[in-house]
């Protein structure tokens, strides 16, 4: 018996190192084995750049394959690859803070799908100014304007027009370029808006749009008129053309409108429309009076006193007239 359990027991030795061996070997035919030499390879590749020339790499821009959930970012270089499961059409979108989203509808016919993303820049708002300017005027007028002013950044260049609008009062206007001063400007009244008094519109928000050629609307920012400056400064000397020297010291009297501001002083020829011959700005709120640094030349002038408040609001006084000789 000894000899026949010895017999098995080689036969079955010899059995298991086969089936050892052929296991070792043996082909990878299941499909999730990622050696299973049958298993493709799909991948989605590409680069994402600016849409502006010179073409600039975007890093760090997400890219999102939505039918399977997945993601990543591109490199410093704009590269971006992600591999996927299946040849299922689906989106493609990448996103990155300060362009526009930009997205493509995969459509496969091969097993790698390439594509280049030129990005939009979203234009920016480098400044603004949202002011009334009130102007008292003989015998006891005022006229009030609304001024705003916008700088706007865009690396693509590509700005078409900037508008501004107010949903409440149902206006909506573009702004026209100053290609002196780049700002988007206007100079608005109380028609414009459809109201008898700017004061109705204090505290509403306009929204500031910007149109690119590609028709693409971006809303860069909001703004509010915050104050209308009503107080009227009112002028002690020189007035009804006093004669003075050629350096002349201005007098006012104290203003107290109830906020923090500061005081401009022009001084104008009677030309027309009249020309500013000497100013001074950021003259302190306690003063009331200021020095002419500078010689005028023989002739009628006229001055005037302005507040201007934190936010850019400004009124100006009824101007004095005087006589250098």
């Amino acid at each position: 018996m000894s000899k026949i359990y010895k017999f098995l027991f080689t036969i079955n030795t010899i059995i298991i190192f086969s089936l050892l061996n052929f296991s070792c070997d043996a082909p990878h035919i299941n499909p999730l084995d990622p050696q299973n030499p049958s298993k493709k390879s799909y991948s989605i590749e590409g680069y994402v750049y600016s849409y502006s020339l010179p073409r600039i790499s975007i890093p760090n821009a997400l890219v999102i394959w939505q039918n399977e959930n997945k993601a990543t970012l591109t490199n410093s270089n704009g590269y971006f690859k992600i591999d996927v499961s299946n040849l299922k059409d689906g989106w493609l979108k990448v996103i990155i803070n300060g362009y526009k989203q930009d997205s493509v509808f995969v459509v496969w016919n091969s097993t790698k799908f390439y594509k280049e993303f030129f990005l939009n820049q979203i234009p920016v708002i480098d400044s603004i100014e949202f002011y009334s300017v009130l102007l008292n005027q003989y015998p006891n007028l005022q006229s009030t304007t609304l001024n705003i002013r916008v700088k706007i950044s865009d690396r693509d260049n590509d700005i078409d027009s900037v508008l501004i609008e107010n949903p409440l009062t149902k206006s909506k206007f573009s702004l026209i370029y100053n290609s002196q001063s780049r700002f988007y400007e206007r100079t608005f009244d109380e028609l414009d808006f459809n109201v008898d008094d700017f004061s109705e519109i204090i505290g509403l928000k306009f929204n500031i749009y910007v149109k690119d050629f590609s028709e693409d609307i971006f809303k860069v920012g909001e703004e509010k008129l915050n104050r209308i400056i009503k107080n009227e400064i009112i002028l002690e000397t020189p007035l009804n053309n006093d004669t003075v020297s050629s350096k002349p010291y201005l007098q006012w009297r104290r203003f107290n409108p109830g906020f923090k501001f500061s005081y401009s002083v022009e001084i104008l020829n009677d030309e027309f429309p009249p020309r500013t011959i000497w100013s001074k700005d950021n003259i302190s709120m306690e003063e009331t009076g200021v020095q002419v640094d500078a010689n005028l030349p023989a002739g009628n002038y006229f001055w005037v006193v302005w507040c201007v408040d934190q936010f850019l609001n400004r009124a100006r006084s009824k101007p004095g007239s005087f006589v250098v000789k």
